[in-house]
């Protein structure tokens, strides 16, 4: 075995072995004294057999990150996992009518700590852990070298970031990235900010829920909560809607969303830039067919469940005292301390508050751009449940 190693304790390479990509402080044995934050190193179970290639935070719960299951050089395993996840969009995204997607989704595509979202000639990278800040130079390379984009933009910023030690990084790193730039989504258009846009400008993820919006959106009157840019409200107008209104705090999301109606050749539209949970308490909803539920994540960490269940519980009890009977909800959470059955339940017990039966028509449905492994179940974090309202 070579001198800087990783040695787990005994029974601990079960885990590594069904292929997940975690390594907790608990399961490991040794490692190097000076080992640096985010060193890469060979991982070996308390036998001597060779399990796979990781970095490593010493001073984390959360102390190992796989990025190989195979014995091979960093580097070639970098650009073959590059390839591999274009080679997925490859396959099932139809550029000409989306130019604007997921790249490369962290442990979804084997490379933990990186997300790569592309925006037509545009690159926007942003990176979370101290081993994908340690690959950064030869990660600008491949993306140059493989895609020859006009641009890449760093936007490097979070909780996830800062508890890794890292200062936050965003602006230009390579090419020519300008402020806003048109994506084309199942041919619908958006104006996105690389720098003042959420995350690292658009929610990829909402992709096929935007499309399922669309395909059933035809006369009916639609509320979107929390809206930002309006993609829910443009896959509604898209799908025919009769009306739709958008509702979001964010002074920049209400210009970007008519911004985004109208680019469309939309109206029938209106911003109501105000608190979600306040205009629901004061505007009656039993006008609406569809009322839409997409807030951003309430539990960013693990205390914070407690006070996010109760925030998901209270938005659904107020649209489901007051929605008419018939009409459709589709609620979201993306947060990761959420799990699928807790969101159910708490959709529920909102339900039985409410005193109205609710039934589950739909699920979310995965966007290919963003996969999870069936190793790591935790890379699953976005939920969505489609009500129909008795």
């Amino acid at each position: 075995m070579p001198d800087r190693k990783a040695v787990l304790k005994p029974d601990k390479e079960k885990s590594l072995e069904r292929r997940h990509p975690w390594i907790f402080s608990g399961a490991i044995a040794s490692l190097p004294e000076d080992v640096l934050p985010g060193e890469l190193l060979p991982v070996y179970s308390h036998t001597g057999a060779w399990l796979a290639l990781a970095y490593f935070h010493p001073e984390n719960s959360l102390a190992g990150r796989v990025i190989s299951f195979e014995d091979a050089p960093a580097a070639a395993v970098l650009k073959n996992k590059i390839l591999s996840a274009a080679n997925l969009r490859a396959a099932w995204i139809d550029t000409a009518k989306t130019t604007g997607y997921r790249l490369i989704n962290a442990e979804g595509d084997g490379l933990p700590g990186l997300i790569v979202d592309r925006y037509g000639e545009v690159l926007v990278i942003q990176l979370t852990t101290q081993g994908m800040e340690r690959l950064r130079p030869l990660i600008i390379q491949e993306l140059v070298d493989l895609f020859h984009p006009r641009g890449i933009y760093e936007k490097s910023r979070g909780q996830s970031r800062r508890q890794e030690g890292l200062e936050e990084r965003a602006g230009n790193v390579w090419g020519d990235t300008p402020d806003e730039i048109e994506i084309r989504e199942n041919d619908l258009r958006f104006l996105v900010s690389l720098e003042h846009g959420q995350k690292t400008g658009f929610f990829f993820d909402q992709r096929e829920m935007r499309h399922w919006v669309a395909a059933h959106a035809k006369g009916a009157n639609v509320l979107n909560c929390f809206a930002y840019s309006g993609g829910f409200s443009v896959a509604a107008l898209k799908g025919g809607a009769a009306k739709v209104d958008s509702v979001d705090t964010c002074p920049y999301a209400a210009a970007l969303a008519e911004q985004n109606v109208k680019r469309n050749g939309f109206d029938r539209h209106t911003f109501f830039q105000e608190d979600v949970f306040a205009f629901l308490t004061s505007h009656p909803l039993a006008s609406y067919d569809l009322i839409i539920l997409d807030p951003p994540a309430f539990a960013k960490k693990r205390s914070d469940v407690d006070n996010a269940c109760r925030g998901y519980k209270q938005l659904m009890r107020q649209v489901m005292q007051s929605a008419k009977k018939g009409s459709l909800l589709l609620t979201c959470s993306c947060s990761y301390y959420i799990d699928e059955g807790l969101f159910q339940t708490i959709a529920g017990q909102a339900a039985c508050e409410a005193r109205r039966n609710a039934r589950v028509i739909g699920t979310h449905l995965q966007a290919v751009d963003h996969p999870f492994l069936l190793s790591h179940s935790e890379g699953r974090y976005l939920k969505s449940l489609i009500l129909s309202l008795d």
